[in-house]
């Protein structure tokens, strides 16, 4: 992705308009839409089972959340609704059809719980936001139990203004309702004292010819006021934090724009903030989200207020917009060059970025961690002792809860109670100070499973803290953990709260360090309690004593792997993913700059002592919540959440380049695990391997393997190791079996890795993967079109070769239906001038 000069581009210019986006999903009694993507300034149609119900409605500007228009009759379950634009003469076509639901089938016990977004609320404020909300809905606001505020018809982050201001120390909640369905209320906001005196708010670049201006560093709930070259265009009511605001007449270079703001009445306005507008020159190329194969949209992740979005497909316009996406008139391919610039009014801007399509680049797709439906109740337990390995121990620790209200011993939702019991997951953590609780450091996570609809416990494994490592320890802290379960079985036979609610053949476990071995065995123990089903396993940074008697197997397995461990180095995990036989799948995280404490809340110290790169710790639970929710959401709740766990979706909010997938489904054709004793001549469909320009043979993937090819690997697997001879080595698989392999629709998975040899390299290195043709001929696509080969994590002497699983679609090879069925061959080439030594491992179809 580079920036290109515009004048140095033969840019063809054709008319398509590219049709708007409707927020979806849409529910029916929803009084209201939401239309995303158009061109400023655009009229906006709106049609409801083919009939126009909204004609000619001025669009405004779609950012930052669209236009939202109120409908003359509220929408019905199954009504198809659809919308387009038109701007200078031009009239766009519709936009892709949404099917109107009813929100009681996607969520049974009620609108999702709204949110006060931001927070926290001050006093005085005259203007609050609330997220979470269901298109269309009705949402209002109280103070102290009193109704302040409401809008009709809202969006999905509605802005509700409030009258009277707020007072210091009153309690602000927020709910919604859908066809008279109401939401839980949201969490209580206590009022506080905002900053005095408020400091001065800020501009983002301003251009000549725009029409719409951002403003920062807003205090929630400010009203602030804007003038333009010393006339007051006059005041407004905002949530904080940022506030865009439409201009007309579109500014002029070298405009003096100067914003205050204010809270109470009786405090002092704040400074002023100031700017100037830049030329047109000055205006730079958007910022783009990296493009797809197959793709028909682009996705804008920076852009200058107001502006409208073009975009070229190999020099030809292909669709025109307001972002932050933009549909196309057509898909676009691997290889294919897009050129994306913005302009305001007549101001075009001089540099287009330039992105150059690949096979993969998965989208973002909100945050697994995001589902919020439910308050949340907690409890401190105490299930009296039990003899674990002589010694008596106390069951003990922490739970979380979907409940009717936020609290301690609040009572279960009532709602949710009358859909059936709900999953519970149990977490355990490791070895720390017997000082510290750590059993109360994950508490962010249980909430978040909590708001979901499951019960979260996090088991107190302190009594086992401080004591001599070893099997046994972890031995101890797998029947503490299967205790744990044996007591919230007798709590759901007859507790006030828990009587009745959880379900125990949906239950998943998580563990930390020592916990994380022990999760890891605590399902095959005989102190199991009988009738528990274990769907899903999570393992995070686990260590390895010894106690695991045989494969991880029996449920669905994550682990987490932080590469700046400074506590478990070896990364001990990467063994109970290789050793793993899933149910259906198994997954693998190494993420760089990730250390072993700051997952728990009680462990603060830097475990590597900022020896490494390191990132901060919300960081850290950010990248927890994201997967490890997406894990249990998918295999306790059902939800289709598991592409973030394949790397078909990236999680919005973590810093996914620095997270390395692998992932094995059970469902798939193995081409070669290397797993079969059947020497590097022959792969897992018996099929005889050749190879040319390179050296290959099979070593173990593992630090006692005793044909280990050297000492960077860490798991334990049996995989391949190609070394280069000359550019361009390659290494054959036939497609030997009794049908011909259809490889319609499929992708080719290949674990791939740097191997570290003594030093890491000053940039990344790759290969090709090709399709042999039944007439001999490979299309080939490269590793960089698929994500790549990162560098291993620099740890000095401890850096490891870590596999990472590509995923080649196979629509990107370029062959037709009939080539698909009558592939015969997958290839290899190792086609860098400086070739390194490659890993590969589980190339498989899937």
């Amino acid at each position: 992705m580079t920036q290109v000069p515009v004048k140095k581009l033969k840019l063809e210019e054709t008319r398509p308009l590219s049709p708007p986006l409707l927020d979806e999903p849409l529910y029916q009694c929803a009084s209201a839409v939401t239309v995303l993507g158009f061109v400023p300034q655009a009229k906006l149609d709106v049609q409801v089972g083919g009939v126009t119900v909204i004609a000619d409605a001025p669009g405004g500007f779609p950012q930052p959340q669209g236009a939202t228009l109120t409908l003359p009759a509220p929408l019905v379950a199954g009504e198809q609704v659809r919308a387009r634009q038109k701007f200078g003469g031009i009239t766009s076509g519709w936009s892709p059809v949404v099917t109107v639901r009813d929100h009681t089938k996607d969520f049974p016990a009620g609108p999702p719980r709204p949110q006060i977004d931001p927070a926290p609320v001050l006093e005085c404020g005259a203007r609050t936001g609330v997220a979470n909300l269901l298109v269309g809905c009705n949402v209002w606001i109280t103070a102290d139990a009193v109704e302040v505020g409401r809008v009709g018809g809202a969006a999905a982050h509605q802005g509700v203004n409030v009258t009277p201001d707020y007072g210091l120390a009153q309690v602000v909640r927020a709910q919604a309702d859908l066809c008279g369905d109401k939401s839980p209320l949201s969490q209580a906001h206590t009022t506080v004292m905002g900053p005095n005196p408020l400091p001065a708010p800020a501009f983002d670049p301003a251009y000549d010819d725009g029409e719409q201006i951002r403003i920062t560093g807003l205090a929630n709930g400010a009203r602030f006021e804007l003038s333009r070259n010393g006339t007051s265009l006059g005041t407004w009511r905002t949530w904080g934090q940022a506030h865009l605001v439409g201009i007309s007449p579109p500014l002029v270079d070298g405009d003096h724009l100067s914003v205050t703001q204010r809270l109470c009445p009786g405090d002092p306005e704040s400074p002023p903030g100031d700017t100037t507008v830049l030329p047109c020159s000055a205006l730079p190329a958007p910022e783009v989200a990296p493009i797809e194969g197959g793709a028909d949209r682009v996705t804008i992740t920076q852009m200058a207020p107001g502006a409208t979005i073009k975009v070229y497909l190999n020099l030809v316009k292909v669709g025109e917009g307001g972002g932050p996406v933009v549909l196309l008139s057509q898909t676009v391919k691997l290889g294919d060059t897009v050129h994306v610039l913005q302009k305001l009014g007549g101001c075009v801007g001089q540099f287009a970025q330039e992105i150059r399509v690949a096979c993969v680049a998965p989208p973002v797709a909100g945050n697994p961690a995001g589902l919020d439906l439910f308050p949340v109740g907690n409890l401190e337990y105490d299930g009296g002792t039990v003899n674990v390995g002589g010694a008596t121990l106390n069951v003990r620790g922490s739970v979380y809860y979907p409940a009717e209200d936020d609290g301690q011993g609040t009572a279960w939702h009532e709602r949710l109670a009358r859909l059936g019991p709900v999953p519970i997951v149990f977490m355990a953590h490791g070895n720390h100070s017997p000082s510290d609780p750590s059993y109360l450091g994950y508490d962010y996570f249980q909430i978040a499973l909590a708001r979901m609809g499951m019960a979260a416990v996090s088991v107190d494994c302190n009594q086992l803290n401080g004591s001599a490592a070893g099997s046994g320890n972890i031995i101890d802290r797998a029947d503490l953990i299967n205790a744990s379960i044996a007591h919230f079985i007798a709590l759901a036979a007859a507790d006030p709260i828990f009587g009745g609610h959880i379900d125990f053949s949906r239950v998943g476990l998580m563990g930390h360090s020592r916990g994380g071995e022990a999760v890891v065995i605590s399902p095959g123990r005989a102190s199991l309690p009988g009738g528990v089903s274990i769907k899903s396993v999570l393992a995070l940074a686990p260590t390895d004593w010894g106690a695991t008697s045989g494969p991880p197997s029996g449920y669905d397995f994550m682990t987490l792997l932080p590469a700046a461990d400074g506590d478990v180095r070896d990364n001990d995990g990467a063994k109970y993913y290789d050793r793993c036989l899933p149910v259906t799948y198994k997954s693998q995280l190494y993420v760089h700059q990730a250390n072993h404490n700051f997952f728990n809340r009680e462990w603060l110290n830097n475990d590597n002592n900022g020896s490494l790169p390191t990132l901060p710790r919300w960081r850290h639970e950010q990248t927890l919540l994201a997967y490890g929710c997406a894990l249990f959401r998918h295999s306790l709740l059902g939800h289709g959440t598991r592409g973030h766990l394949s790397g078909h979706q990236r999680p919005a909010g973590v810093l996914t380049d620095q997270v390395h997938l692998s992932f094995k489904q059970n469902k798939a054709i193995t081409v070669d695990d290397h797993e079969d004793g059947n020497t590097i001549h022959t792969n897992s469909l018996n099929g005889a391997t050749t190879q040319s320009g390179l050296a290959a043979d099979e070593h173990g993937f593992s630090q006692f393997a005793a044909n280990s090819f050297n000492g960077s690997f860490f798991g334990d697997s049996e995989g391949m190791v190609a070394v280069p001879k000359k550019k361009n080595g390659t290494f054959r698989s036939p497609l030997v079996t009794p049908k011909p392999i259809s490889l319609l629709g499929r992708e080719i998975w290949i674990r791939a890795a740097d191997v570290f040899e003594g030093s890491v390299a000053a940039a990344t290195t790759g290969f090709e993967l090709g399709l042999e043709r039944s007439n001999g001929t490979v299309k080939w696509v490269d590793s960089d079109d698929v994500g790549g080969v990162p560098l291993p994590f620099d740890r000095g002497g401890a850096t490891k070769t870590m596999p990472k699983t590509l995923r080649f679609k196979v629509a990107c090879f370029g062959l037709n239906r009939v080539e698909l069925r009558r592939v015969r061959a997958i290839q290899l080439r190792l086609n860098r001038s400086k070739a390194r030594p490659l890993a590969f491992d589980d190339l498989q179809i899937v």
